[in-house]
């Protein structure tokens, strides 16, 4: 479905109604079912809603996510590994995978529970405890966590790969800034390192001659 999309961004109208979904009818279904688990209805409530989103979820991955992350993704990634618009659905794809394996694996156990108790019961059996899933209540929340990652991660793909958001680089990093030196104005003039080792010229002592009197003579 290479359709327009409605929001104007340049994807397609899949990739629209799947960013819908996610916000308008996933993420709420997460909640809801993180409520039936906290009000103790598991069975079908809680069931049911899982089955429903790790359904739709499955469906959005086979049918748009994975021709969308190999048409250009992986290529982007040997160009530019920090590129926001290649990282993102790389880190997307990161936390959404274990969490659809780990979400398919408790419905599977889910069910085989189900079935187990009913032919227990079926047969009379008193103690059926040991059919129950007893670490369900962990990977369920761990499932949680890793949804609503994955789902902001893929709202925040969208709006990078589509150009709602400027598009941004994990690599990059600031050049640093070269600042000049004022040059020092100095007013004394330089100093010199050069000693005179010629020593000093002596003037000689001026002696003044001190002419003797003359004689004095007397008359007779």
């Amino acid at each position: 479905m290479n359709n327009p999309g409605i929001f104007g961004t340049g994807a397609s109208l899949l990739s629209d109604l799947s960013l819908i979904a996610y916000i308008a009818l996933i993420v709420p279904a997460m909640v809801v079912g993180y409520y039936f688990a906290r009000r103790g209805k598991h069975r079908p409530h809680h069931k049911y809603t899982m089955i429903a989103i790790t359904t739709i979820n499955w469906l959005l991955i086979v049918i748009l996510m994975i021709g969308q992350y190999l048409l250009d993704v992986p290529d982007g990634l040997q160009r530019n590994a920090g590129d926001a618009r290649y990282l993102l659905p790389t880190i997307h794809g990161i936390l959404g995978l274990p969490a659809q394996l780990l979400a398919t694996y408790i419905i599977y156990r889910m069910l085989r529970e189900d079935s187990q108790v009913a032919k227990a019961k079926a047969r009379s059996e008193q103690d059926i405890q040991h059919y129950w899933f007893k670490a369900a209540k962990p990977l369920m929340r761990l499932v949680l966590a890793l949804w609503f990652l994955t789902a902001a991660f893929g709202v925040l793909t969208y709006l990078v790969r589509y150009e709602v958001l400027t598009p941004f680089n994990f690599g990059d990093s600031p050049a640093p800034i070269v600042t000049q030196e004022a040059p020092t104005i100095d007013n004394d003039p330089p100093l010199s390192t050069t000693q005179d080792t010629t020593p000093p010229t002596l003037e000689p002592a001026v002696t003044q001659d001190i002419a003797p009197p003359p004689a004095t003579t007397q008359e007779p």
